[in-house]
């Protein structure tokens, strides 16, 4: 995933969480449109988690490819 749909995606779920979440204190508990904003929240929270699943993956891929043989070398120590 590129860090600019990365960075999109966690911002749209970050304004679903807040904005379900200050909805909360104005809606009355006992209505339809607070079971839609906790669902909104769970909503966001799922795609924040998805998103930062997918950058911890995509990361750790990224990290293994980009490193040459010289750069393992070193990390393994001198060879004897």
């Amino acid at each position: 995933m590129s860090p600019e749909v990365g960075l999109a995606a966690t911002r749209i779920a970050l304004l679903l969480i807040v904005a379900a979440g200050l909805m909360l204190f104005v809606v009355a508990p006992n209505s339809a449109e607070f079971v839609v904003s906790v669902l909104t929240i769970g909503i966001g929270l799922a795609m924040l988690g998805i998103v930062a699943l997918l950058a911890r993956i995509g990361g750790v891929i990224v990290h293994r490819s980009s490193r040459t043989e010289e750069d393992q070398e070193m990390d393994d120590g001198p060879t004897r």
